[in-house]
Order: C-alpha cells, then structure tokens, then sequence
C-alpha cells in the first residue's frame, strides 16, 4: 500500500459541511466522496493481496519446516507443523502486514459510510434551507457571524415558542 497513505487524507475537513455555503457543498460531494472510494477500492485490492501473500508464505514455510523436521528424523505431526507456523517470522510478519491492510480498508469504508451520512445531512439541510428554516426576517445578510448570530435568535424563539 505503498501508492497511498490514510495520513494524505483531511478526514474530519471532508466530512465538514458549512451550512452557509450550501452550494458548494452540494457540488464538491461527489468528488470528495469519489476520492475515498477509489482509494477504499484499491485498499480492497491491497487486502487481497495481503492475503494471497500469508498465504504463499505460509505454505513455504509450511514445506519447509517439514522438510527440517524430516531431515532431523523426527516425525511429523501436524500440531507441530502448526506451532512452527504460528512462531515463524515470515508468517508473524505477513500477519502483521495483512492487519495493517485490513484497518486502512476498514477505514476507508467506514469513510465511505460517513460520506452516506453527509449526503444525508447535506439533503436535509438544503430542504431546511429552501423552507426558510435559516431566513431571517427583515435583515440583510452580511456576514458569517451575523446570519450565524440571527439564526440562533430565531432558533431560540422558536424553542420558547414551543415550551408555551
């Protein structure tokens, strides 16, 4: 896994929404989401091939552990085949690179679980915003902190509203 790297990746940026730039929220989601996916595919592909390899490496050292055992006179058993095994240095090592393999795959479909959720959110905060949810009676809106400072107001208006 080599050709990428999690690290390269703005996780809790990406996942943001500004719910004052609605607009372009909406149209950088797909890319954004596209990314992970291409890099959850190659991670799944990554997984594979981590596999195969404890797999290869497992077999030769299975042959030639054997192939030691028998050179020794000793008779083989397989509960022994297998303690080899699980100590072996080339299998420990391919185990511990599959894990690897296996949390950044993890993580970047868990990526792309969240961006399902932001999709969601984006969706509900657009039909919240076409519905007036966000307007603001009688003001201009002229700046971040000013329509952030007046949505607030009405939300806490409508709250006490409520608890009448």
């Amino acid at each position: 896994m080599d050709d990428f790297n999690i690290d390269d990746f703005d996780i809790e940026s990406d996942l943001k929404i500004n719910k004052y730039k609605l607009d372009e929220e909406c149209l950088t989601h797909s890319s954004t989401y596209n990314r992970y996916a291409e890099m959850a595919t190659k991670s799944k592909t990554e997984l594979t091939k981590a596999k195969d390899k404890l797999s290869l490496i497992t077999a030769q050292r299975n042959i030639a552990i054997r192939e030691e055992i028998a050179k020794s006179g000793s008779k083989v058993t397989e509960k022994m085949i297998e303690s080899y095994l699980e100590t072996d240095k080339e299998v420990l090592k391919a185990k511990k690179e599959l894990r690897e393999v296996e949390e950044v795959n993890a993580t970047f479909n868990a990526m792309l679980d969240s961006f399902d959720h932001r999709k969601s959110e984006l969706d509900n905060l657009v039909k919240l915003y076409c519905a007036g949810y966000y307007s603001v009676v009688g003001k201009k809106e002229t700046s971040t902190e000013t329509t952030e400072k007046d949505i607030r107001k009405n939300l806490n208006k409508k709250a006490k509203k409520g608890k009448e």
